[in-house]
């Protein structure tokens, strides 16, 4: 059975591919490769710096990824719906790509986190999880969704309602 609701595909598909940016980024972290991971720097959008490590800080980071995971994966559905499920893994990890940069880059840059990263190891290892995230996510995308969301028309509806005259 396909998935035939946008919203609810992206929110899927995006909780699923960030499952593996989580790994990425918590590995990275154990292995000394990183100083913070994505949790902990959605958390520092939310919350001081000294708490991001409490059980509530780390809860409330892993939630505002998830969330953020989710957008993203909603976007990801409606760009699939309009460029088509080809090449699904590539468009995601380029679209992956461009949500580290405009996440980290610009946002992060003008002051959205106070949880910043020291070291340039740390920025890499993230946008190897970006990078993961967006081809997973757009695979699953492909994978569960309807055939009738990638016709490649501008959906003007978020879901399978359909209003008649």
């Amino acid at each position: 059975m396909k998935i035939k609701d946008r919203l609810l595909l992206g929110v899927v598909a995006g909780l699923g591919g960030n499952l593996v940016k989580l790994s990425i980024g918590g590995i990275a972290k154990r292995k000394g490769f990183a100083e913070i991971n994505g949790p902990e720097k959605a958390a520092g959008m939310l919350i001081p710096p000294h708490r991001l490590g409490d059980p509530l800080g780390k809860a409330a980071g892993y939630l505002a990824d998830s969330v953020v995971a989710s957008i993203i994966g909603i976007l990801f559905t409606y760009a699939l719906s309009v460029t088509g499920k080809e090449k699904a893994a590539l468009k995601g990890a380029l679209i992956g790509q461009a949500s580290w940069a405009a996440l980290y880059g610009a946002l992060c840059t003008m002051g959205a986190t106070q949880a910043q990263p020291v070291s340039p190891k740390t920025v890499l290892s993230e946008l190897v999880g970006h990078t993961a995230y967006g081809a997973l996510t757009a695979y699953l995308i492909a994978r569960l969704g309807d055939p009738d969301l990638f016709t490649g028309k501008v959906p003007l509806s978020a879901s399978p309602v359909r209003l008649t005259r």
